[in-house]
């Protein structure tokens, strides 16, 4: 029979990341207390949150939530045994991944990069790496932006280049016209 703890335990997962399809998994066994304060500190400042899990409970308690893909696919194993640590918030698993990498670059072999899950994608560490190479929500939405504010210019400069000529050909024939009539 379970203990109050672990039934408090699977509860709180539940409400906390039940509704999470968009996660990186770390193993966080390199860090020390202060490379510890570090790294949460820096995840704040991302918007990020950072889970500690305790491996059989979460895999209990989200087996039929939003990670049910991770849960049940082949690298599932891998990912939840061992320390795990699950990153997400911000806009999703591609910020996640972006933290994550970026950590690794300034902090070799303090975190291990097991996998995650974006949407209904499972991915494994080197699908994570991959993904922290694609522009976040933010630079997609100044990316449209700017390709929908373009359209608006290109088409006023066109029509003032049109403008231009119409008038320097009026210019021309009015010329034309003196010099016949002068």
């Amino acid at each position: 029979m379970p203990n109050l703890l672990n039934e408090l335990l699977v509860e709180q997962y539940r409400q906390d990341l039940g509704e999470l399809d968009s996660v990186v998994a770390i193993d966080y066994s390199g860090l020390n207390s202060e490379k510890m304060a570090q790294f949460r500190d820096e995840l704040r400042k991302a918007n990020l949150t950072m889970e500690v899990v305790k491996n059989r409970i979460a895999v209990h308690a989200l087996k039929d939530k939003g990670m049910q893909p991770l849960i049940e696919s082949t690298l599932g194993g891998d990912i939840f045994s061992g320390q795990t640590a699950l990153l997400f918030g911000a806009e999703g698993a591609i910020d996640a991944a972006k933290f994550a990498t970026k950590w690794l670059k300034g902090n070799d072999k303090t975190i291990t990069l097991k996998g995650g899950q974006m949407g209904s994608d499972v991915l494994d560490a080197d699908g994570v790496k991959q993904i922290s190479t694609l522009p976040g929500k933010k630079e997609l939405l100044s990316m449209m932006v700017g390709g929908f504010v373009s359209v608006p210019q290109k088409l006023a400069a066109t029509m003032q280049t049109g403008y231009a000529q119409v008038l320097y050909a009026f210019n021309a024939l009015a010329e034309k016209l003196e010099k016949e009539a002068g």
